[in-house]
Formats: C-alpha cells, structure tokens, sequence
C-alpha cells in the first residue's frame, strides 16, 4: 500500500512539475569585452524627464532584489556609478499575440476511395498579451551596450504576489545564467 501512495505522489509530483511554465530566454553580448575584468556593477540612473517619472513599484523592487542577489553569487559587487564597470538597466514591455487553434469537426469514408473527405475545419484565434523582461549591461565609458539578457512569457493577470515574485525572480536567474558569457574570446 505504502508504495502505491508513493507512485501516486511521484505521478503527481512529476505532473505538477510538467505543468510550471519557464519563460524563453536568449543572450546576445558584445565579444571584444574582456569579461573576467569587470568586478563592479551600479544601476543606470534616469535622467531628465525620464528621472522624474519614475516610480519604483513592486515590479522594479522585486527586480532589483532578485539582480542584486544573482550578481553577489557571481562574485560581482554594487558600487557608485562613477566607479562601475558596467551599468545595468532593464525595462519591462508587452506585446498582444494571437494564437490560432484548429479543430476538425470530424471525417467520412465513402465506399470508395476516391470519395474520402473531411468535415469542414474550425479554426479559433485567441489573444493574449506576452511579456519581455529585458536586462541589458552598458560600458559607461561608451555608453554601448555589451550584454543583453531577455526572458519572454505570456502575461496572466491572475497571479498572486508570491506567484508574481517567484516568477521574477525565476526569470531573473534565467536571464542571468548566460552572464557572462561562457563563449566569449
């Protein structure tokens, strides 16, 4: 009986792991930038107009948790903005999709081959609005971007606030396990 129990919570626990989505994430870099030299980071300070529109929500916060603790495990330490190596940005849009689903009502044989046909096909489109996470990392001598880390995920407004801090953070780490970049010269 014991074992029974124990395959029926591996057979749940296995569909329960199936069913958490991961967002896609993908890397581009600058391949010049010699990468074990930079040891210090800062955040990219808005200025102007940008500076004083800017509001830190819960997204930016949980954000800038979850960064600042990937690049402590990399080894990386926050300094002023003067003194970085490199300056982190991110931004956060979102773009509407649509998602067409077919189904096909049914089919029929005939008797004889060259009569066989298909019923009429139904096709539904749905829309949906999907995520981009972007994290990018500039040279502040140049002011040119030498890595940038994006996470795509379709967006549900249903999430509660744990739900939504894993998920950033999930993405976070995502993003940030292609930094540096292990195929640099």
């Amino acid at each position: 009986m014991k074992l029974a129990y124990s395959l029926i919570a591996l057979l749940l626990l296995t569909l329960l792991s199936s069913c958490i989505v991961k967002p896609q994430v993908n890397w581009d870099y600058d391949p010049q930038v010699n990468w074990p030299s930079l040891k210090t980071w800062a955040w990219l300070e808005p200025k102007g107009k940008f500076k004083e529109r800017m509001i830190h929500g819960f997204m930016s916060q949980r954000i800038h948790r979850a960064v600042e603790q990937d690049m402590v495990l990399k080894g990386l330490k926050e300094v002023a903005a003067k003194d970085a190596d490199m300056l982190l940005s991110w931004g956060f849009t979102e773009k509407r999709r649509l998602q067409e689903t077919r189904y096909n009502a049914g089919f029929s044989w005939y008797p004889y081959p060259w009569m066989m046909s298909s019923w009429p096909t139904e096709t539904i489109i749905d829309t949906y609005q999907e995520g981009y996470l972007t994290l990018n990392m500039i040279n502040p001598k140049t002011k040119n971007l030498v890595w940038q880390g994006v996470a795509r995920h379709r967006i549900t407004g249903a999430m509660a606030p744990a739900e939504k801090r894993d998920y950033i953070r999930s993405a976070i780490n995502q993003i940030l396990s292609g930094f540096p970049p292990t195929h640099a010269p």
